[in-house]
């Protein structure tokens, strides 16, 4: 039997490529790995070979790896770089790397091999949190009123869904939808936007254009598409098919879009806003029960109030907003 050298096309470019390349067989065991590999994982060539490619993943990760690996090799497709399926590798000392992977399925007489050029991509994801971050305050920028409400609902989002057992990822794209919820006023003209008193029927009828212009505004932007732009969108559609802009209905309405509109309405009433006055909690507490199955989803609204009974949550979301205090 010969190497896999021998058996599958392979050229000099492995060596001379700037991004970190293994070479696994079909029982995922690493055979080859080159230079910017060792570098990105710290480890030297001979400790990586004749050893599963799980050791390049954190612990927390490596049984579901080894399964989506397994099912893998039942049906071997190439991948790309860039088809926004971020994974998380580990360096030698236990440091998480955010990397992007592309597999290319090889055959030789000793059957399956991959080759995998993976890619650490935390500059990237570094670069786009900066951009999330800016456009968001830049929204404050705009409206002094809800100075900070972005970055609190963001925080509570990610709080609520993970009880309710959202993904990493998907927490990870709630998030910057939550922070870039209302990036769409910033097409709203000033006197509508920072008008002190109610909004005539008029001008509600152009306040309520804000999602459509964000899914303007954000849809080129590939790194957001799709689903961190379901609250930008989708975050003012209610339960029973009243919301805007779409009327959805239920299930209809994004998970995270559903999670979103409960902590926005909840920190909308218990903070001051220009029309009105911060309510209490309980007052807040007591309009989400009345709204549950109307303008909320009931199971939703249920985690969020155990949420909220846990005194460390609420103590800290207050706390840490405590010059924004809300009414008592």
């Amino acid at each position: 039997m010969g190497s896999y050298q021998e058996e599958v096309p392979f050229s000099v470019f492995f060596e001379a490529v700037p991004d970190a390349m293994v070479v696994v067989d079909r029982h995922g065991i690493i055979v080859d790995v080159n230079a910017p590999l060792e570098k990105l994982f710290g480890y030297p060539r001979a400790e990586m070979i004749g050893n599963p490619v799980e050791i390049l993943v954190p612990a927390a990760k490596k049984e579901m790896h080894l399964s989506a690996r397994q099912t893998y090799s039942e049906n071997p497709e190439a991948r790309y770089m860039g088809s926004r399926m971020t994974l998380t590798a580990a360096h030698k000392n236990g440091q998480s790397i955010p990397v992007d992977i592309s597999l290319s399925p090889m055959y030789g007489e000793s059957g399956l091999y991959v080759i995998a050029a993976i890619r650490d991509i935390s500059e990237i994801i570094k670069t786009q949190e900066e951009t999330i971050q800016s456009w968001s305050r830049a929204m404050d920028f705009r409206d002094r009123e809800t100075e900070k409400h972005a970055q609190r609902v963001a925080a509570l989002t990610i709080a609520l869904a993970k009880e309710l057992g959202m993904s990493p990822s998907e927490i990870s794209m709630a998030r910057q939808g939550a922070l870039l919820h209302d990036i769409g006023k910033i097409a709203i003209p000033d006197k509508i936007l920072l008008k002190p008193g109610e909004l005539t029927d008029e001008e509600r009828a152009i306040m309520r254009k804000h999602p459509e212009y964000a899914l303007e505004m954000l849809w080129p932007v590939n790194f957001l598409r799709p689903t961190s732009l379901d609250i930008p969108y989708c975050h003012h559609e209610k339960w029973d098919g009243t919301g805007y802009p779409r009327q959805l209905k239920g299930e209809e309405i994004p998970f995270s879009a559903r999670i979103f509109a409960v902590v926005d309405v909840w920190d909308s009433l218990v903070f001051d806003r220009p029309y009105r006055g911060a309510w209490t909690p309980e007052k807040a507490i007591a309009y989400l029960k009345e709204q549950s199955g109307k303008h909320f989803d009931p199971q939703i609204v249920e985690a969020f109030l155990e949420l909220l009974n846990r005194k460390d949550v609420l103590e800290r979301y207050f706390v840490d907003h405590e010059d924004e205090m809300p009414a008592q």
